[in-house]
């Protein structure tokens, strides 16, 4: 099957985000280790931040496959709840700039826009082209906006 505008579409945002949510690790990394190596009981297992971060690596990646090349509902979910949580978790860090605890630096700016990706990636898995890539809608209500061009691109 031929892919969908909307799934090409989301898989470039979708892709975008997880770039910018590197770059975000990759910024903050040094503030991680060190909250890490502070702590008594995680300071003696030093491999767990590299480890999780492969583990998110390797999530992020089985979802955008499931997603955007072999279509599974299950998958396309996952990412609407995680979605859904990147939204709570920007409500979360914006009410804690309001008490004046804390500041808005570059590293937060770019995990907005991060984040912001996201969840426009996930609202286009939600246009009726997407729904039929996943089989959610019967053949006979398909809308004509498919990519004339192969999937690998």
């Amino acid at each position: 099957m031929i892919r969908p505008l909307s799934i090409v579409r989301y898989e470039r945002l979708y892709l975008a985000s997880f770039v910018l949510g590197l770059v975000v690790t990759a910024m903050s990394w040094p503030e991680r280790t060190a909250i890490v190596a502070a702590n008594p009981v995680l300071a003696h297992v030093a491999w767990i931040l590299p480890t999780f971060q492969v583990a998110g690596i390797a999530i992020t990646l089985l979802l955008w496959y499931f997603t955007a090349r072999v279509p599974s509902v299950v998958a396309k979910w996952v990412v609407v709840v995680l979605a859904a949580l990147a939204v709570v978790g920007v409500v979360l860090s914006l009410a804690t700039l309001t008490t004046g605890r804390t500041t808005i630096g570059t590293t937060s700016i770019v995990s907005f826009a991060a984040d912001g990706v996201y969840v426009v990636a996930a609202i286009l898995l939600f246009k009726p082209d997407a729904k039929l890539w996943f089989g959610e809608l019967p053949e006979s209500d398909t809308p004509n906006t498919f990519e004339d061009m192969p999937h690998d691109r």
